[in-house]
């Protein structure tokens, strides 16, 4: 009796302390409206000709750089800047995948099969984009013959 005489109190306490003891006072006043965030959608072609291979002796990977307007001070002082690889931009089989994107194929040569990485990540500055590409067989040896071939990049900025 004892115990369902407890359960019974704390049951009450929890009901009476969710009432509502008076009227809702005003509303406090408003703060200054602030400018409504700014959104940005720019696509980035990167040509063939513009990968730079970087000939490092243990390090090797292709970058290029592209002027992008859109990222301005504002931008990159406060805002967020997300890429995406686009693949088949124009098309009805249109995909996209956000940076950074590092994938594991594989090519047969001779009947034999070898896997290999492909990364693709990016930095930004007050105007401008790079984009690394980097290839690894985790064996070989990655040179300038292996250029990537030209790519779209699509960029969200908001701020």
């Amino acid at each position: 009796m004892r115990k369902l005489t407890l359960i019974f109190l704390a049951a009450a306490s929890i009901f009476a302390s969710c009432q509502k003891v008076g009227p809702v006072g005003p509303q406090g006043p408003q703060g200054p409206k602030g400018d409504p965030a700014s959104f940005s959608i720019v696509a980035v072609d990167v040509p063939q000709n513009a990968w730079q291979y970087s000939n490092y002796a243990d390090n090797n990977y292709f970058v290029a750089e592209v002027k992008v307007p859109e990222l301005t001070e504002e931008a990159f002082d406060y805002g967020l800047v997300n890429c995406y690889r686009t693949f088949a931009y124009d098309s009805n089989d249109a995909s996209q995948i956000a940076l950074p994107y590092v994938r594991l194929l594989e090519e047969v040569y001779d009947d034999d099969v070898y896997f290999y990485t492909e990364t693709i990540d990016y930095e930004y500055g007050i105007g401008w984009l790079r984009i690394y590409y980097t290839l690894s067989d985790f064996f070989y040896e990655v040179d300038e013959t292996l250029a990537p071939d030209a790519m779209t990049f699509r960029l969200a900025i908001a701020y």
